[in-house]
């Protein structure tokens, strides 16, 4: 974002007291409180979703909603001269969660546990809501598998091969395998049916939940924020979402992971097919396969170090996270 996407403010009712740059946006200082400027890739329709959402979610007591604003003209997205789209929405200013700080990992959790009870909302037929569905949980990881395959034999037909695709090569089956375990695990659980389960009841996850949507307002008050991604889904993709990222920066510690688990079970209990769940998504070697997905959709003349070391670490990881699975079977 540039100086000109403040432009974009002038198309709303609010009285602009001052601007600084945010993470990809600017938080401006107006005459009804913080707002973020943002640059939006969702639709009309599913902000309208999400404002929805957020509303509820208010009213259940979660008192950080950034809910979107309407323009003059009453829509929640605006564009700029460029056709750039944008949103403005409340915002609550803080500082971002601390992710070597077991203090903020542990408050991030039981936020998001907290936050799961409330996050139940029936959908409504007539405004579409029924489409923001995740997709099946097997059917990704087979198409993930796919994309494996026929990146692997993309890179074998190579005639030069640089050192991400070398040690790509070296390293694939011991991932793959893993891939394909965590594919047969699905298929012998319950978990297809905690989905159906989980659709039925309206259950929504955040979509996105990371350290960079987390924000430390106050003492013991964390605010959750971007639900642009929010779907109908199984709950705890958030949490291990969360907890992939985290166990990655910890070199997959046991100790960690066990007490990870035990923040979120104290303010929502895991049922047996929630776990088993988790365990299935775990194993499958996520990483791997967007570090695969990376290189295969953008420039293969040039393949930027930070990959291959990344492609390094995860390996140097596997014996640590092998170890941590283990104590999950």
């Amino acid at each position: 974002m540039n100086e000109k996407s403040l432009k974009v403010l002038e198309q709303y009712e609010i009285e602009v007291l001052g601007t600084r740059r945010g993470r990809g946006s600017y938080i401006c200082e107006t005459n009804r409180g913080k707002v973020l400027l943002a640059n939006c890739a969702a639709s009309e329709k599913k902000m309208a979703f999400v404002n929805r959402l957020l509303e509820a979610m208010r009213e259940r007591g979660y008192p950080f909603a950034d809910i979107v604003l309407a323009n003059r003209e009453g829509k929640l997205l605006s564009m700029d001269r460029d056709e750039e789209v944008y949103i403005v929405k409340d915002w609550y200013e803080g500082r971002e969660c601390d992710t070597k700080s077991m203090a903020d990992i542990e408050q991030t959790i039981r936020h998001l546990a907290g936050l799961h009870k409330r996050m139940y909302f029936m959908p409504d037929d007539e405004n579409g809501d029924g489409s923001y569905i995740g997709e099946d949980l097997k059917s990704e990881l087979e198409r993930h598998n796919r994309e494996l395959c026929k990146i692997y034999s993309f890179m074998r037909k190579r005639k030069q091969k640089g050192d991400f695709e070398v040690l790509f090569l070296n390293c694939f089956r011991m991932f793959y395998e893993q891939a394909q375990e965590a594919v047969a695990f699905l298929e012998q659980s319950g978990c297809a049916g905690l989905r159906m389960e989980m659709l039925r009841r309206g259950a929504l996850c955040h979509g996105n939940f990371n350290q960079h949507n987390v924000w430390f307002v106050g003492k013991d008050q964390v605010f959750i924020g971007n639900f642009d991604r929010c779907r109908y889904d199984v709950q705890c993709a958030d949490l291990y979402q969360f907890m992939r990222k985290m166990m990655e920066k910890q070199d997959w510690s046991k100790r960690s992971g066990y007490r990870m688990l035990e923040w979120y079970d104290r303010e929502r209990t895991l049922d047996e097919r929630e776990r088993m769940y988790l365990y299935a998504r775990l194993l499958y070697p996520e990483k791997f396969w967007k570090l695969a997905n990376q290189y295969y959709n953008h420039n293969k003349a040039w393949i930027p170090q930070k990959n291959t070391e990344k492609l390094k670490t995860l390996i140097r990881q596997q014996d640590q996270r092998n170890s941590f699975l283990k104590t999950l079977e």
